[in-house]
């Protein structure tokens, strides 16, 4: 069975009736939580930093900081040190705030690094609809910016998926493909990572910017799961390995 792949921006892509939904935040809450699960971490998304930070003194787990600040952040490249034994709240206004309100049997985070395990997982699910939610940023007075770094990494999985997709989830798939040829030097070049690399974080979207380096696909659960690896029948996926991050 074909699924409908379709990709819309923002909080009103949450709005969609989809089997799958995939929060896509290339810079940097998607990428992060890949790098972190893919340790075995656990990682809590969250919206708001001081309600996280009482929420991490509660559960006697540590908040991730300002990227300025130092110590493990939303820069990809911190949360490299975790472990299996090891969980942090991951809060961030975009990725992290949209995934709270998503609504679908299964919610994964999805981005360059991880784009082939996540199409594999999708392609072997059956599902009848996928939904990729493109994060984008935000402007100085709150509107959406769409940001050039989600609809390239939504169209790299969506132009492996075997499915039926919409003219949206296809110009996200060809701009993938026109961009691929030099994908590391067109995520320094946009808005996005102009800004991060202006602040000295370079080597954030040099990270975000490698293309499927990790076979870990985060997945979405319910308070009282625990990550666990996902077991995959077909054995041209293995050893694809789904971590879970809970609410």
């Amino acid at each position: 069975m074909n699924a409908k792949i379709h990709v819309e921006w923002g909080a009103r892509a949450l709005d969609a009736k989809a089997d799958i939904m995939v929060i896509v935040d290339c810079l940097s809450f998607s990428t992060a939580t890949t790098v972190a699960t893919a340790k075995g971490a656990r990682v809590y998304p969250f919206s708001l930093k001081d309600e996280a930070i009482d929420f991490a003194v509660a559960l006697n787990v540590p908040c991730a900081n300002k990227r300025s600040l130092g110590g493990l952040s939303l820069s990809p490249p911190t949360l490299a040190v975790l472990g299996k034994a090891d969980a942090i709240i991951l809060p961030s206004p975009n990725g992290s705030h949209l995934t709270l309100f998503a609504d679908a049997p299964i919610v994964i985070a999805g981005c360059l690094r991880n784009a082939k395990a996540v199409a594999d997982f999708i392609n072997i699910s059956g599902v009848r609809n996928v939904q990729f939610v493109a994060a984008g940023e935000r402007w100085q007075d709150g509107g959406l910016r769409p940001a050039f770094e989600d609809w390239i990494a939504c169209g790299a999985m969506i132009h492996l998926l075997n499915g039926i997709l919409t003219a949206e989830a296809g110009a996200a798939a060809a701009s993938f493909r026109w961009a691929e040829p030099d994908l590391q030097k067109m995520l320094k070049n946009c808005l996005s990572g102009q800004e991060l690399c202006a602040q000295g974080f370079e080597q954030d979207v040099q990270w975000a910017s490698e293309l499927s380096l990790e076979r870990h696909v985060p997945m979405l659960r319910g308070l009282d799961a625990c990550y666990a690896d996902f077991g995959v029948a077909d054995e041209r996926l293995k050893p694809l390995s789904v971590k879970y991050y809970e609410v």
